[in-house]
């Protein structure tokens, strides 16, 4: 009877729930500069399929419940960043800042046996659009584990979710009031700007290609639609 139940348990278990990581309610931060930061693509090196994030596991390591993003979890990501940057008055439009945020995830999830563990390492790199030249990079991390008891079956998705999404905000936040950050963005970027109106509609198009929006056959053609 108790190996029917197990059983029982166990396929009754094996759900996937997805999740947001969308935080309970944004803080209130103080503008920290003006709005120069274009937020770029964010890559996911970790080795696990690209919507999956954790899970609620029995006592064998087997999944009971999955936690798995309805998007990809680097637009997620990206999204969170664009949030953060909002936040801030730091969030530039397409094309109209002196820097791209980039951003590759080397570690993001959440799991559970008995404790809560959640776990983030994100890469940040800042560029100059037009050079690719690097002003600033770094590596943040964060990690909680709480609870002790009340795991496999009578584990809740939910308290999983809010400890991966309060550990992803940790490792964002480091990353977007680094000090070190400020100061490159407040020197500004070290490439000689364009002298004329014609020099920064190219520049502006040169930062669409160089980030993907436009094909080389397209930024041919506007640059000689503006040259003539």
């Amino acid at each position: 009877m108790a190996v029917v139940l197990l059983g029982g348990f166990l396929v009754a278990g094996c759900t996937t729930t997805p999740v947001t990581l969308d935080p309970a309610s944004s803080p209130e931060l103080e503008s920290v500069g003006e709005a120069n930061v274009e937020m770029g693509p964010v890559t996911d090196s970790r080795q696990h399929g690209a919507n999956w994030l954790g899970a609620i596991r029995g006592g064998f390591g087997n999944p009971l419940q999955t936690l798995e993003t309805e998007e990809p979890v680097s637009d997620v990501v990206r999204d969170q960043f664009i949030t953060g940057l909002e936040q801030r008055g730091m969030l530039a439009e397409e094309g109209e800042g002196d820097f791209v945020m980039e951003v590759d995830i080397e570690h993001l999830d959440s799991n559970q046996v008995m404790r809560r563990e959640a776990h983030s390492r994100l890469n940040v790199t800042l560029l100059e659009p037009g050079s690719r030249q690097i002003a600033h990079e770094n590596s943040v991390r964060a990690s909680n584990v709480e609870g002790g008891a009340g795991g496999g079956v009578f584990a809740s998705i939910e308290k999983l979710e809010e400890i991966l999404t309060r550990t992803l905000w940790e490792t964002i936040d480091e990353a977007l009031d680094d000090e070190r950050m400020h100061r490159a963005i407040a020197e500004g970027p070290s490439e000689t700007q364009p002298s004329s109106e014609l020099e920064a509609d190219i520049e502006a198009l040169r930062r669409l290609r160089d980030r993907g929006v436009l094909s080389e056959d397209e930024y041919r053609e506007r640059v000689l639609q503006l040259v003539d």
